[in-house]
């Protein structure tokens, strides 16, 4: 059965010691989501897509914790037509998943690590067979829940440490321009609006890249095939993005043809409008983290003002390897 960890979620804020942030308090402010082995892939997405996190606990009835679920595990298993009755038992035990049983302790934190070390640690987990953008907080007390940290807790853990001036290291990333930390343009894989989404899920996995440009073109050609059943303009679909591992589990759980839908159509019905998608090539570091707190989303798209043109992406992930290497240059 899927649910949610009951843990009570503490006031970030409020439960921080003035002299750092640590990650038991940033981890507490949202609740873990945690899956049984027994559930299927598609009861486990349903879970995230609910929930709003973008991984899941796996546990057994005696709570403990046998690997970590996570949206790029979705990604995986829709590349590879795996089947929706799959479990995730299963899942976790073909050798696949991102965050197995034996990564469980190297990936495990205590509560009181400050935020810049498990940035650190989160920013080395990120290369090889096994890149992970989450990492485990384990209280050492069996009557509480292990819970997960991610890239974006991890952007949350920024704001407050910049804002408390709790975090030398944390105010100076703050501070730094987006464009000192996100991917150029040309290094981040593009599908055409008109392409299906299936199409972009496939790319976004062989390019073993967490983000596919979305852009628009202007063949009328491709317009045509953007246009709504009822003769509605193609403009109302155009509205650029980005597709990432997150789609991969939302088209899961709505149970979405991702062969037979556009990219333009998808970005359309998304729900997230269009200002909670950019940032200036202007902003900070924090106002990155500021938006993709606000719409819970790990990416943004990079906009140069003066052309209104795409320049980059920055991700929640770029937001954890800059505090990283700020946090290692000052030892």
């Amino acid at each position: 059965m899927c649910f949610v960890s009951s843990r009570k979620a503490m006031t970030v804020a409020g439960s921080i010691p003035r002299s750092d942030v640590l990650v038991g308090s940033i981890s507490a402010s949202r609740p873990t989501a945690v899956c049984s082995p027994d559930d299927t892939l598609v009861a486990a997405s349903d879970l995230l897509q609910s929930t709003g996190r973008t991984a899941a606990v796996i546990a057994d009835d005696e709570q403990t914790v046998l690997g970590v679920l996570t949206e790029n595990d979705m990604l995986l298993a829709f590349v590879e037509g795996t089947v929706s009755s799959c479990t995730v038992g299963q899942w976790l035990h073909g050798g696949e998943a991102r965050l197995p049983n034996f990564l469980v302790p190297p990936l495990s934190l205590q509560p009181d690590m400050p935020l810049v070390e498990a940035a650190a640690r989160m920013a080395v987990m990120t290369n090889g067979d096994f890149a992970c953008h989450h990492l485990l907080v384990d209280p050492g007390d069996a009557s509480r829940n292990v819970a997960l940290l991610s890239a974006l807790d991890i952007a949350r853990g920024l704001l407050v440490a910049a804002s408390a001036h709790a975090s030398d290291e944390a105010m100076e990333v703050a501070k730094l321009a987006v464009t000192c930390a996100m991917k150029p343009r040309a290094q981040v894989p593009t599908c055409t609006l008109a392409e299906s989404l299936g199409d972009a899920l496939d790319l976004l996995h062989s390019s073993n890249q967490n983000c596919v440009l979305a852009i628009p073109t202007s063949t009328e050609d491709e317009l045509e095939k953007l246009e709504e059943p009822e003769g509605q303009g193609a403009e109302h679909a155009i509205v650029g993005g980005a597709i990432t591992p997150g789609d991969a589990l939302r088209a899961m759980s709505e149970r979405v043809n991702c062969r037979s839908l556009s990219l333009g159509k998808w970005l359309h019905k998304s729900g997230i409008s269009p200002e909670h998608r950019f940032v200036s090539s202007e902003s900070s570091l924090a106002d990155a983290a500021a938006i993709m707190c606000k719409a819970g989303i790990h990416h943004l798209l990079v906009e140069e003002p003066a052309r209104s043109k795409i320049v980059g992406v920055i991700s929640a992930l770029d937001i954890v390897r800059a505090l990283a290497a700020t946090g290692m240059a000052s030892c």
